[in-house]
């Protein structure tokens, strides 16, 4: 029986743990998706770094011998990459040099969507300082990218720092299908479980002081109470047959009597 709450005892402790770090993980993925709004580029970003998921292999090649040692190489789809979020940051825009690898809005068929690819040119303005726009193409790509990237469109520039595999499942998790399945709804189901759990614990303490009575107990209780009404029973009667037993010997008293008196005639 030790044994067994023991065992419990810690499998009750793993599930509290995996439950809170889903906890954390979720407020991560929340802060996630709450700072895509907070931002004009509409990107996950926390602490000035953006996390962006990578949809295509256009950068999933070797890096170009041409690029030198200290540039990031390239990524591949799925891949969640962390770059430095520069939106409308001109200062940090008029560093991006050759080789670097950068996040920009462009069009495809009418719609808006990022593209990260790497720079293999830089348009400076008359001064030669300020970044005009920027010549890109990916590294698995035959042909450079069609359209120049204005500093209006940059959003970021790739650290080198990326997780593999984890871009879709945030892109998933992004949506409101994803976010409601997978953060909403087991968030609601954990915090329905905790305050079970904490009911309960209340209902314990109240009845810590209270004594337990067992199934063998409670039998001994009634076998006890049916005595008692039986040994109560046996008095009360008792208590009625003296008087009956007086009222047969006033009446046996004449016979005995006449016997007394016949054996003394018989004398």
């Amino acid at each position: 029986m030790e044994n067994v709450k023991k065992a419990k005892k810690i499998i009750g402790v793993v599930v509290n743990v995996i439950l809170w770090l889903f906890v954390v993980f979720a407020i991560c993925v929340t802060v996630l998706a709450v700072s895509a709004s907070a931002n004009k580029k509409g990107v996950p970003t926390v602490g000035g770094k953006c996390y962006l998921s990578v949809e295509s292999e256009s950068m999933n090649a070797a890096k170009p011998s041409w690029v030198s040692a200290d540039k990031p190489s390239g990524f591949k789809r799925g891949d969640l990459i962390i770059g430095e979020y520069i939106a409308g940051n001109a200062s940090a825009i008029n560093k991006i040099e050759k080789g670097d690898v950068v996040t920009f809005e462009t069009s495809v068929g009418g719609k808006v969507i990022r593209n990260s690819h790497r720079v293999i040119d830089v348009g400076y303005k008359s001064d030669g300082v300020t970044v005009d726009y920027l010549k890109t193409q990916g590294d698995n790509n035959a042909l450079a990218d069609g359209d120049s990237v204005y500093t209006d469109k940059i959003i970021a520039v790739y650290t080198g720092k990326k997780i593999a595999g984890v871009g879709g499942a945030l892109s998933f998790l992004s949506s409101q299908t994803g976010f409601g399945l997978c953060i909403l709804l087991p968030l609601a189901i954990f915090f329905a479980y905790e305050l079970v759990v904490f009911i309960m614990a209340i209902v314990k303490v109240k009845n810590e002081g209270k004594k337990v009575i067992s199934a063998e107990d409670e039998e001994m209780i009634k076998r006890a109470a049916v005595e008692e009404y039986l040994r109560q029973k046996a008095e009360a009667e008792g208590a009625v047959n003296p008087s009956a037993d007086s009222d047969a010997s006033s009446i046996n008293e004449p016979s005995n009597a006449r016997r007394k008196v016949k054996h003394l005639n018989h004398k």
